[in-house]
This record gives C-alpha cells, structure tokens and sequence, in this order.
C-alpha cells in the first residue's frame, strides 16, 4: 500500500470526511507492508498484510474466499486494460485511480500501463498470492455499503456492469475535477445516473460509458 493512501481513505466505521493514520511495521520506501491504518475518532484498526489493506469494520461479513465480485470482461484483460487506461487518460499526470469491485482482475495490468498514477483497487477478496506492482494498492472492503473513500482525491475512476445510482454519485464524488469515470460493460441508464450526479457524459456505447467532472 502505498503510505500516501492515508489521505484519500476515509474510515469504514466513521464514514467520510474521517481520514485515518497509517502506523508502519515495515516498509520499503513509501510503501508499507505490514502496519495498519487507525482511525482517531473511533480507534479502529484496519491491517495491512503483504501490502493488502483490509477495510472491514468487527461488524463486516468476511470476504468470501473467492472474488465474489468478479466480472465477465468485454475482452481479455490487456484488451480491457488499455481501453480503460484510453478512456481514463492516465498518461502524463500523477494521482490515484480508483477501480472499483469486479475489476480486480484487471489491476495489475492497468498499473502497468497507467504511468505515475497509483491505481487503487478495491476487491471483496484479496487475491492470492497479492499481485505485485509498484503502483498498485489493493483495499478489502465488505460487499455492500459506501467506498470508504474522501471527496476530490482521485484523478479517474473505473466500474463495471450495473454500480448502481449510489455508487455512481459517491465515485463522482471522489473525484477532482477534471476527473474522469469509466463504466465498463454499462447497464441501460447508466449515462443518465452519471449525468445526475453532476458529470459530462463524453461518450457512451455497449463496451463503455464515460464521463468527466467539470471544474
């Protein structure tokens, strides 16, 4: 994980706007490996394992052994990571990108592709063994419920399928202007639930719908 996280993460228990701090047992450079992430309103403790954060508030489900939210790519992975990586724009500027559930599979390979961005992939499971990147953060959250993620902190944005109002609003949230979100394989109305919460629909097909955040 990368140690700079702690400020575009909010607490799973507290919601946002609460950041967290991260406590590092070992790292290499800014990457922790072993630590965990406390939160100081509620003195909750999140580990991190093998560079895995687990977001998981004592009252969360455990993740199902498998990645229960996985998803039928449009193409093969690579295919899939430089259509989002295309779409996204990743190229040239440094920030976070956030890949929501379903889209693990994918996360090493945007990484790959994604420059200086630090692509932050949010799963249900953690993958084994963790996939090494040097610019990828894998984050455990449970199935249901809001992405513990602040307002204005991420460059673009990827989901997939059927994300749901909810999930759109919060994504469009999460990011800075000009920021944009990718829906891959999106559902009928999924261009409408991005234009209400606030984006500029760009481009919108059977493969992708894409959106930009206005300043």
């Amino acid at each position: 994980m990368l140690l700079d996280l702690s400020e575009v993460l909010a607490c799973p228990v507290c919601g946002p706007p609460q950041i967290m701090v991260a406590v590092v047992h070992e790292s290499e450079g800014r990457r922790v490996a072993r630590g965990f992430l406390g939160c100081p309103a509620c003195d909750g403790r999140f580990r991190i394992d093998s560079g895995v954060v687990r977001l998981l508030s004592a009252t969360a489900p455990s993740p199902e052994p498998a990645e229960s939210d996985s998803f039928s790519l449009p193409s093969g992975v690579e295919e899939t990571a430089v259509l989002v990586g295309a779409v996204l724009d990743l190229a040239g500027e440094s920030g976070c990108v956030l890949l929501g559930p379903g889209l693990a599979g994918i996360a090493g390979s945007l990484a790959a592709i994604a420059g200086r961005s630090e692509v932050v992939s949010f799963t249900h499971a953690a993958p084994h063994p963790p996939v090494a990147a040097p610019n990828l953060s894998t984050i455990v959250v449970s199935g249901d419920g809001p992405l513990p993620v602040l307002e204005g902190r991420f460059r673009a944005a990827a989901l997939c399928g059927e994300p749901g109002e909810a999930r759109i609003r919060e994504v469009a949230a999460a990011l800075r202007p000009p920021g944009r979100l990718a829906i891959l394989a999106p559902a009928p109305g999924a261009a409408h639930a991005m234009r209400d919460a606030g984006l500029h629909v760009v481009a919108a097909d059977e493969r992708v719908a894409v959106a930009s955040k206005s300043p």
